[in-house]
């Protein structure tokens, strides 16, 4: 999704090992019948057209409805290779050729054409700067504020108070809970087709 942000951007830069590209698209789609199941939870659905529960989670997909979704990834998908080519001047065939959800680090990118330069976020700035013709007089601030050291600490503590005053949940919800954090980023995008672009791996740090 970062790489589709910056298609149209003046100029894109990249630090050497950036995680670059990533030009690919896929569905996300749930099913927590077995689930529900195993904890005693069943559903009764009343519908007026086939394709009225399209959008539920607590059924396997039809075939007929996997097909729908998979026609949207790739209308999608073409439209994200679409605006990589216009706006990198890439022949649609060679956008075609480094797509398909690769990655690349930010020196091979520059070389295929995906980046223009190689440098971080400050030399961005710099750039913007320049080109807004600010001179010398421009300065930057960030949001949301950074927390300090002792309002993390804060944080942390107040978070253990209630972790260890909350009452053991019920089995569902413990699963439910473990996909909390992995979906949290979906629903703050609320796209009504549940489709989004990311990077085909997840990094986590304890």
């Amino acid at each position: 999704g970062g790489y589709w942000i910056s298609t149209y951007s003046d100029r894109i830069f990249a630090e050497p090992n950036t995680i670059t590209g990533s030009i690919g698209v896929f569905g996300v789609l749930f099913n927590i019948q077995e689930l529900a199941n195993n904890n005693g939870l069943t559903w009764d659905i009343v519908q007026t057209a086939s394709l009225a529960d399209i959008q539920s989670t607590v059924r396997p997909k039809t075939d007929q409805e996997l097909a729908i979704y998979q026609t949207m990834v790739n209308q999608i998908y073409d439209q994200f290779i679409d605006k990589v080519a216009e706006s990198r001047k890439l022949p649609k065939g060679k956008v075609k050729d480094i797509a398909q959800g690769r990655v690349w680090s930010g020196i091979d990118a520059k070389q295929i054409g995906l980046v223009d330069e190689i440098g971080g976020i400050n030399d961005a700035i710099k750039y913007a700067a320049k080109q807004a013709k600010l001179k010398d007089d421009w300065k930057v601030e960030e949001y949301p504020k950074i927390p300090s050291f002792e309002e993390r600490i804060l944080e942390t503590l107040t978070n253990d108070v209630r972790v260890t005053s909350r009452q053991l949940p019920e089995p569902l919800t413990t699963e439910l809970l473990k996909l909390k954090d992995d979906l949290a980023i979906f629903t703050t995008f609320n796209d009504p087709k549940g489709i989004y672009s990311i990077l085909p791996f997840n990094w986590r740090l304890d």
